[in-house]
């Protein structure tokens, strides 16, 4: 890297998901480089434990949901003089905001991740803060460019697409684990599991996957397990058993062992539907890196991820008959599930690691700062 800036990586968030997970490992990777990064966050989510954890440096600021914005502009533009940064890196709603006005404040850069398929401009403040106090736009995905081009009228040149990445090191099948987990859930070896991993919520369409297993319930070996919490947890549950399938379908709960949970897997399942914002999930790449093969449904750029018919196949959202013939497709050729698990593995070190998204990240810091 021809400059070395000092990074302030914000996330307002409560809870850990997605976008909790770039800021973690983007900040190890930037670390591993050399380059001084410290992450600000609320000290009660987990990515403020993971941070520590992993040697990263973090300021924790407990972020409210929403108002006091004039006091975290001030607390933000204050860190950012003393500590001499270079670049404010925001990457939800509220620090988005609180970020950008330091960073003008301060005299120093502001960038920002835009992580979900949703507009950022719905108030004055917003719409002055994305024309005036924002240097360079990061999207997760084509489909959030063009949203912010056409809708909120961000100009072109201002946004960057960057497609997420991950350590297929750091994922990859293990088989201690995947019998560890299978033992517990008191799952047998020749039964074929089908998971799914995400917050339970509407846009996430665990729904139409509980409907799709309903077409498939007259298979002995097959079962569901859907990892995640959420608002729609007794929801499901109660479908779940509405169609007879309390046999077929495990609600794990949270888990922070997703590469346990992946290699247990034998068949990955995404069904999210519009109107969630849903881009560019890592649950997917999780799949690809523990090269496993993935039915996904085409909504933001989840099936860039895809090579259709090669490491899976991509279905129309709430088409629960032909989800359930991919899936079927899967369950009946073991030696296919295979083939494409190996090409979702090699699709990812190609295109999808975690190495690539640095690099992307880093060139992004060095444009603004030129």
């Amino acid at each position: 890297m021809s400059i070395n800036p000092k990074i302030l990586l914000t996330n307002a968030s409560l809870i850990y998901a997605g976008g909790e997970y770039y800021v973690l490992e983007l900040s190890k990777e930037l670390s591993s480089r050399n380059i001084d990064v410290t992450v600000c966050c609320h000290t009660k989510n987990l990515l403020y434990e993971k941070c520590i954890k992993a040697g990263v440096k973090v300021f924790g600021l407990d972020f409210p949901e929403k108002g006091k914005l004039l006091k975290h502009i001030k607390i933000l533009k204050n860190y950012t003089i003393e500590n001499d940064i270079d670049i404010i890196h925001t990457n939800t709603n509220y620090d988005r905001t609180a970020g950008a006005f330091a960073a003008r404040l301060a005299g120093k850069k502001h960038i920002t991740n835009v992580h979900s398929f949703q507009s950022i401009d719905n108030n004055l403040t917003q719409k002055y803060r994305n024309k005036n106090a924002t240097d360079l736009f990061i999207t997760d995905g084509y489909c959030v460019k063009e949203l912010l081009i056409k809708k909120d009228r961000i100009a072109a040149e201002k946004i960057k697409v960057l497609q997420l990445g991950i350590d297929p090191e750091l994922n990859k099948r293990n088989g201690s684990l995947r019998e560890y987990v299978r033992n517990e859930f008191r799952i047998k070896e020749n039964e074929i599991l089908i998971g799914n991993t995400g917050r339970l919520e509407e846009f996430k369409g665990q729904e139409y996957l509980i409907k799709a297993m309903e077409l498939l319930k007259d298979q002995e070996n097959v079962k569901v397990i859907i990892v995640g919490d959420g608002g729609l947890g007794v929801s499901l549950k109660k479908l779940a058993t509405e169609l007879g399938l309390d046999d077929k379908i495990i609600f794990a709960g949270f888990r922070d062992d997703l590469q346990a949970m992946y290699s247990t897997f034998d068949i990955y399942a995404h069904p999210s539907i519009e109107g969630g914002g849903e881009t560019f999930p890592f649950s997917v790449l999780y799949s690809l890196a523990t090269g496993i093969p993935a039915v996904v449904t085409r909504v933001g750029d989840v099936a860039e991820m895809i090579l259709e018919g090669k490491t899976g196949f991509v279905t129309e959202e709430k088409d629960t008959v032909l989800f359930a013939e991919r899936l079927q497709f899967l369950i009946d050729d073991k030696s296919e599930r295979e083939s494409f698990g190996k090409a979702a593995l090699e699709n990812l070190k190609e295109k999808f690691t975690l190495k690539k998204m640095t690099d992307k990240v880093i060139e992004f810091y060095e444009e603004v700062l030129k």
